[in-house]
Order: C-alpha cells, then structure tokens, then sequence
C-alpha cells in the first residue's frame, strides 16, 4: 500500500523578485522531492484531487460534509451556508471566511435565530453544525450553480456569485441576508469590540448524495469535514489531523495535510514561513527517516496549484537512486518553473 500526503498551498505562483523560501533550510522536504519521480498534473484544487481519486466528482459538497457535520438531520435539499466576512474596496466586495476571524457558538446561535424568522414561512432552515459552519436546506432543488467558499476566499464575490437560471433570484436572496446581518446585535457589538462583522453567508456545495466511491487507501486522516464525508461514503475509517507524523498504521493511509492554509489565504508570509518549518520537522524529516527504513515501502505526496499540481512518488526503487540529490525547492515549489 502507499503512504499518500496531500499538502495544498505549499505551491505559489511566480513572481518577479519574489521568493518566499528565501534563507529556508528544509532538508527533509528537499530530499523527498529530489528522491521521487516527479510529475507536473493539471492545475486543481486539493478539493478536486481528492474528489478524483475517490471517484466522487458529481458529489455535492455539502452532502459529504453533512454526512459528518449532520448524520441525523432530515432528508432535503442541502446546500452549505458558511458565515462570511464582507468587505468594500472601491468597487469590488472581498470575502473573508470564518476561518479567518472568531465567531462564537452563541454568536452563531443569534444569527442563525435571525435568519430562521425570516425564512421560516419560505421553507428554509438554517442549521450550525459548527459555528464556522453553516447549512440551509431548501424547500426545493436548487436550479443553479455555486463556487466554492475556497476558491471564493480573499476574492471579489461579484465574479463568483450563484449562476444558472433562477441566478437573480439567489442574487437577491443574498442581498437580504446581508441586510438583516448588517444590523443585527451581534455585529453591532462585534464592531465595537473591534472584530470584523459577520455580514452575509456563501451559499455552495450544491449536489447528490456521494455514491459508488472507490477505496483508494485503508484510513484517512483529516480535519476537513468534506474529505472525513469522503472516507465515511466510501465505508474507510477516518481520524483527526495529528500534530506531526505518526507511522503507526501509516500505511495505507491518506492525509490531508492542510495547515498551511490559514496563512496562506491571510497572505501572512511569515506566518506560512513558520508553519512550514513547523511541518519540515513534524511531518517531512520523520516521513523520509520512516521511508528510508523501509518501514513505509511507498510513499506519494500531492502539492495541489491553481496552475499544475505536483505529484512526487518513492517506491522501494528510488532507495538505491543515490544519485537523486536533494530538490531545489524553488523549482520544484514554483509553479511555471
């Protein structure tokens, strides 16, 4: 079996002058990339490699998170509501997600209430699973199509906003949310205290129930609840992110390694600097040192990009290829390299 790490926002996009691993030492990462057999795949988020490799591309995302976040609630038409921080500059509107700010479960509760009465009599119902995640279930289908609060994150929502038939609709639907929020107690005291309001929702994640997933791996170890849905709907056991590498049962085992993504969507450089040297010793040294032992026969690691995402393999093979020296990071980190 493989070892398959998953680490999303290690990759970044060439810039003139630029180069965030600048006076880095990170030896471990360094020698597995320079060991593997390298492959640059299409451009893809950590969401679709996954939802390919589990065979799940027509899944809809909230009924793999809801599948974790919500067992036991009724059947329907789902779709995730996540709180969202919205923010005018000039002409454009940047959303900020609920990753990036703190909200409170009793915040959350006061918001969702809100909402309710509102649309209570329209048939919908606004659920928290936690108080960074939201869902609404729908009186009926929707008949349009979102994008997903990842690809949304830190961007001018107007590009982004549902499309399709019943587009307009939803469009205004959005508006009044975003009215009721504005004036809503809670944010009145969040502002003063200094905290970014909690000003509308992102509607996304629209789809069927997962079904026919294929096994890819033996366990999955993740955080995120969308990829914990996809080891549930495809009967594989699932456990929390570690702090660091943990070689028990490792093989055969996926991880999504997505601790990066705080900092990088801040755009915190040095926040993702200290992060990745966290994850160099925590996760790459102890990962080349087991796969060096033998004790991990193959190992695959993914490092998804918006413009290629690389694919680095070590089977009991690449041992013996002496010759493979340690990657240049740069190169092999840099997309368009």
């Amino acid at each position: 079996m493989t070892f398959t790490l998953v680490v999303p926002d290690l990759r970044f996009s060439r810039q003139a002058g630029f180069n965030p691993l600048t006076e880095m030492a990170l030896p471990g990462l360094a020698s597995l990339l320079g060991r593997a057999d390298r492959n640059q795949l299409g451009g893809q988020s950590a969401e679709q490699w996954l939802r390919g490799h589990f065979k799940a591309e027509s899944a809809g995302a909230a009924a793999l998170s809801r599948l974790v976040d919500l067992p036991a609630a009724a059947a329907g038409h789902w779709l995730r509501a996540d709180p969202v921080h919205l923010r005018a500059d000039r002409d454009r509107a940047l959303l900020f997600d609920a990753g990036l700010f703190d909200i409170s479960a009793a915040e959350a509760e006061q918001l969702l209430s809100a909402l309710n009465s509102l649309y209570a009599a329209d048939g919908f119902e606004f659920v928290m699973a936690t108080p960074q995640r939201w869902y609404v279930r729908l009186p009926q289908a929707p008949d349009f199509h979102t994008t997903p609060l990842s690809v949304v994150t830190g961007q001018d929502i107007h590009p982004h906003l549902p499309g399709g038939p019943t587009a307009l609709q939803w469009h205004r639907f959005l508006n009044e949310v975003q009215m009721l929020l504005y004036g809503h107690a809670v944010n009145d005291a969040r502002e003063q205290a200094g905290k970014p309001p909690v000003n509308s929702v992102w509607l996304w994640g629209e789809g069927p129930e997962p079904t026919g997933l294929a096994k890819p791996c033996r366990s999955v170890r993740a955080d995120d609840a969308q990829v914990q849905g996809l080891a549930l709907a495809a009967g594989l056991p699932f456990r929390a992110l570690p702090p660091a590498f943990d070689a028990s049962g490792a093989d055969g085992e996926l991880v999504l390694l997505d601790t990066l993504g705080r900092s990088a969507r801040q755009g915190d450089l040095y926040a993702w600097r200290a992060e990745l040297e966290r994850l160099e010793a925590a996760w790459f040294q102890p990962l080349l040192a087991a796969w060096r032992a033998g004790s991990l026969p193959r190992v695959q690691m993914i490092l998804p990009g918006d413009e290629a995402t690389l694919a680095a393999s070590l089977g009991p093979a690449e041992r013996w290829k002496i010759w493979r020296r340690p990657a240049r990071l740069e190169e092999c980190l840099v997309m368009g390299s």
